[in-house]
């Protein structure tokens, strides 16, 4: 298993210093791959040389996930197509995006395991990405922002690289609500996580 979260597994190098002395993302070809199950294992693509899942979309038949791995500054994108998914430690994310979060599961996906804890945020903050406290978030409750998504946009939560995977439920435990409420949900869209233009650039016209 990777030990990085997926939402660290796309960064380029050198996101910061000095932009003159940054490494340019070398892109490879867009590498496609036909399969009849597509396994996905907390969040990554065993089939696919490891890449790691950012988008999947629901195809007739099957279904396109987009993909990508990088190791250093080498970045390979993939487009696999399957039949049916099987999902190891599926990522909640993932779940709502494709609507396995609630209601009947679907006959072509198969589901196994707890998605992977995730690091605790600080008792102070409601957002580890954005370094949103949870002042800020009583603050919006008090002037009448009482669903998750309100506050994300009041506050700018949930607006970082993990995209509430650490933060939502605690911040819609501080505003009373249950984590199966649908106010304490967020509208899931794709990307899953954060993936560099440059790749992205590869699946034009895909």
């Amino acid at each position: 298993m990777n030990s990085r979260m997926a939402w660290d597994r796309l960064t380029p190098p050198e996101r910061g210093g000095d932009v003159s002395q940054r490494v340019p993302l070398r892109v490879a070809t867009l590498r496609r791959l036909s399969v009849d199950e597509l396994v996905v294992e907390d969040d990554d693509l065993p089939q696919a040389d490891g890449a790691t899942l950012f988008w999947l979309e629901r195809r007739n038949p099957g279904w396109e996930a987009w993909a990508a791995r990088i190791v250093g500054a080498d970045a390979t994108p993939w487009l696999v197509a399957a039949q049916r998914l099987h999902l190891v430690r599926p990522d909640p994310a993932l779940l709502s995006l494709i609507g396995l979060d609630a209601g009947p599961r679907n006959a072509t996906i198969t589901t196994c395991g707890s998605p992977r804890a995730v690091e605790p945020v600080p008792r102070q903050l409601a957002c580890i990405c954005r370094e949103r406290s949870l002042d800020a978030v009583y603050r919006a409750a008090e002037e009448g922002w009482r669903t998750v998504d309100a506050v994300k946009r009041r506050t700018g939560a949930i607006f970082g690289e993990c995209q509430g995977r650490r933060c939502r439920a605690r911040i819609a435990e501080r505003l009373d609500l249950d984590p199966s409420d649908p106010r304490a949900q967020i509208t899931p869209r794709p990307p899953l996580v954060p993936v560099p233009a440059s790749v992205l650039a590869a699946f034009a016209g895909v």
